[in-house]
C-alpha cells in the first residue's frame, strides 16, 4: 500500500504540524493511557496493557499525521505492534514502570540503554510508515533512539529523587510523564525537520 504527501495538504491553510502540537497529543495520550494502565514496576505489566497504551497515543498523534499521511492509521498499527512485542518482551512496557531502585548511577545507565532499544525499536516500526513520506526517513530510528534515551535515564532520575524526597510512588509517575513530555519535544523536532526537508514550507504557521 503506497503512501504519499497530498500536494493540497501542503499547500492547505488549516492546521499545520509544529512541535507543540506533536507534544501535546503525546502527552495528553499517555496521560489518559493512565486512566486503563496502573504505572507499576516489569511484572506488573503485560501486552494487553501496552496495546491499550499504543492504542490511544498512537490515536492521537494520528490526529496530527493525518494532515501528512493518506493512511494515518497504519500509524496506530505500527505503534500497537511496536509497543505489544516489547510489552511482552523481557524488557517490559518502558514508558509505563519505574526501576526498583532509587540509586541514580543505575537509573541514568540502565535510562540511557533501555531508552536507545525502546526508541530504535518503536521508530523502526514507525519507519514503515513514514519511509514513502519522508526523504530522510532513516533519521526517524536514528534520533527516536537518541531522544528515548535521553528522555528516560532524565524522567527515571527525576523520579528517584521525588520518590525519596517524598516517600511516595506519585514521585515516579511524574518523572514518567517528564519522560513522555521531553519525547514529544525532541521527536517532534525532528519529524518538523523531517517534513520541512521533503517539502513542507509552512509548517508551524
Amino acid at each position: 500500500m503506497k503512501l504519499s504527501i497530498i500536494q493540497n495538504r501542503k499547500n492547505s491553510s488549516g492546521f499545520q504540524f509544529n512541535c507543540l502540537n506533536w507534544t501535546g497529543v503525546t502527552l495528553i495520550g499517555f496521560l489518559c493511557s493512565l486512566v486503563w494502565i496502573e504505572i507499576g514496576e516489569v511484572p506488573d505489566l503485560n501486552p494487553f496493557q501496552a496495546m491499550i497504551g499504543a492504542t490511544i497515543i498512537g490515536c492521537f498523534q494520528a490526529l496530527v499525521l493525518s494532515r501528512f499521511l493518506t493512511h494515518p492509521w497504519l500509524w496506530i498499527l505500527s505503534s500497537i505492534m511496536a509497543w505489544t512485542l516489547m510489552g511482552g518482551s523481557s524488557f517490559g512496557l518502558i514508558g509505563w514502570f519505574a526501576p526498583r531502585t532509587n540509586l541514580i548511577m543505575v537509573r541514568l545507565t540502565t535510562g540511557l540503554i533501555l531508552g536507545s532499544v525502546t526508541g530504535i525499536w518503536v521508530g523502526f516500526w514507525q519507519w514503515f510508515i513514514l519511509k514513502p513520506v519522508l526523504s530522510k526517513s532513516y533519521l526517524w530510528i536514528l534520533f527516536s533512539g537518541i531522544s528515548w534515551s535521553l528522555s528516560l535515564s532524565i524522567g527515571w532520575i527525576i523520579g528517584g529523587i521525588l520518590r525519596s524526597a517524598t516517600h511516595l510512588f506519585l514521585g515516579e509517575v511524574i518523572g514518567l510523564i517528564i519522560v513522555w513530555l521531553l519525547v514529544g519535544i525532541q521527536t517532534g523536532i525532528v519529524l518538523s525537520y523531517l517534513l520541512q526537508q521533503s517539502g513542507y514550507k509552512n509548517l508551524g504557521k
